[in-house]
Formats: structure tokens, sequence, C-alpha cells
């Protein structure tokens, strides 16, 4: 039986053909046997499976959040790292996922992030500012691209969610995301409770992938009502005073 370097998880809101593409890169990817990928069908959709792959797909009854269901798909992930990708994420180098479970894992937990670029090769904003409000307020105004924050500098950044690699047992000791939070929120508040825990985030600066971005959600009211709420309720948190207050790893 192969031993499996880890689980993917993928989860589908519509993005049936995007994920069709993302399944024919991992099929393409050396090692591809060492990997679990899970598809979650979040809401109702026709989906082939794809040949070439240790695939199962999951069905929800009820559609659940970004941070719900790969939760679920972590309690039953197999292997020693977990990825949760973004259905609009590329895979253009054979070796992306060999590359990944050859890194280092050991020492303390690493919450870590390949380079996310844009399909013209530009540096996706993945790599981001403290979650205070003049953050946001620099965000809005000056649409900046690219990183908000230096990662080599010291001062905390945290790791946008399209793509996340995790060591399982490390994910499932910090109970994974906080399903509490909605709409870009989960991604932070994992990645400052990560920190404030002792834990490391990290990018890893020899791997790129590829992140074709559908923001589906923008634009919508039902969207921005959950991210004003999971902001208010990340400015209540403990870990983002702490954050605040200098008091992480």
């Amino acid at each position: 039986m192969v031993e499996l370097h880890g689980t993917i998880s993928i989860v589908s809101h519509g993005h049936a053909a995007l994920i069709r593409t993302l399944l024919d890169d991992l099929a393409d990817q050396d090692g591809i046997a060492n990997w679990l990928v899970l598809v979650t069908i979040n809401i109702p959709e026709a989906f082939e499976g794809r040949d070439g792959l240790n695939l199962k797909i999951i069905y929800n009854d009820a559609p659940k959040g970004f941070g719900a269901n790969h939760n679920a798909a972590a309690a039953v992930a197999e292997g020693t790292l977990f990825l949760i990708v973004n259905p609009d994420i590329r895979l253009t180098r054979p070796d992306t996922l060999e590359r990944i479970a050859q890194a280092d894992w050991h020492g303390r937990p690493a919450l870590r992030a390949p380079i996310v670029v844009s399909p013209d090769g530009g540096i996706e904003d993945s790599v981001r500012d403290n979650l205070s409000v003049p953050n946001l307020m620099r965000r809005v105004l000056h649409k900046r691209t690219g990183w908000e924050t230096n990662p080599g500098s010291g001062s905390f950044f945290w790791l946008a969610g399209m793509f996340l690699i995790a060591p399982l047992d490390a994910f499932r000791t910090m109970k994974g995301f906080d399903e509490r939070f909605r709409m870009y929120c989960e991604d932070y508040d994992l990645s400052a409770r990560w920190r404030v825990n002792g834990g490391r985030v990290e990018l890893l600066e020899d791997i790129t992938v590829i992140h074709d971005a559908r923001r589906d959600s923008h634009g919508s009211w039902r969207h921005l009502r959950w991210h004003l709420v999971s902001l208010v309720r990340v400015w209540g948190s403990g870990s983002f005073w702490k954050i605040v207050g200098g008091r992480y790893t």
C-alpha cells in the first residue's frame, strides 16, 4: 500500500469546469499516487471524476462555508500534509507536489504557502498585513497589487487561503478553521492563531503556482455582510490583539 504524503482538499461552489482543469494538472504531477485528492461538491452540480488520481468526492447535503468544508475534509484526510487548494489554481511544473513533500517539515509546526502569481506572472496579494482598520483603508483606497508586507522583514503577515499547506496533525490540533468566520477572515484567523500558539507561518519561495482568480463573491451584498460581520469578530478576538501587541513568535 502506498504511504501517502498527504491530502489535497478542493471545494466546488459550482466550479466543476475549473476543478476538471486542476485535476488534469494534478494527474500530471510526479508522485501523484502518493496523494489523496478530496473534492467537496458544496452545491448541486454535475461532476465527473478523473482517472489517474486517488480521488474521493464528497457531496454536501447543504452548503457549507469555506472553513467548514475544509475542516470536514481534514477530518477524513490521510497522510502527513494537508493542502487547501482553490479551484482556480494551476500547477505548471510537474514536480510541485514532490517539492512540497520534500520541504523540511520538522521542528515547530509550519503553516506554509507557495508564491502565488497571476496568469500574466504578476505577484498576487497572498501575503497580507494585519487586518487592522488602517491597513484595510490603505488596501481599499490604494488598490495595491502584490504582497502587502515583506515576509522577510520579521513583522506579522498572514497567508491568503487560495493555497495553504499544513501538517495534518497540527491543523487538527489547532481545530482547523474557526467556522464562525467567513469571507477571507478564516485564513487570517488561522494564520494569527498559528502564530500566537508558537507555530511558524512561512512562504515556500522556491515553489510557484498560478491563481487564475475568479472573484465570484465580489458585488454580493450577502457576502459583504458576511465579511463585515467576520471583520468585527476578528477585531474582538484575542488572537488579533496579541498580534497588535506583538505577542507572537
